[in-house]
């Protein structure tokens, strides 16, 4: 049978492909900084700095994921008023 794969995240848990370090989500989520710096370390043997970057990776999406979304609140009156303009029909 064959070996789960997981991501490096910590607290994450998700499935990834056996050649990436990271699955889909969290790939998405974090800044290049920290991908390069989790893959590099990890290619490079330097478990520390590996270690270090997955520490960093798992600090960034607890305050990605902690922090509520921010969508703006549109009336949908405004909305049809602004799709106007943007038309130029007003």
């Amino acid at each position: 049978m064959a070996r789960a794969h997981l991501c490096d995240v910590p607290g994450c848990g998700r499935s990834r492909k056996r050649w990436q370090r990271l699955c889909e989500r969290c790939f998405a989520a974090l800044p290049g900084d920290i991908r390069t710096g989790i893959a590099a370390s990890w290619r490079a043997g330097r478990k520390a700095d590996w270690r270090a970057e997955r520490r960093r990776a798992g600090h960034h999406l607890a305050d990605v994921l902690a922090a509520p979304a921010r969508r703006p609140s549109i009336s949908p009156e405004r909305a049809y008023e602004l799709q106007q303009r943007l038309l130029g029909e007003r």
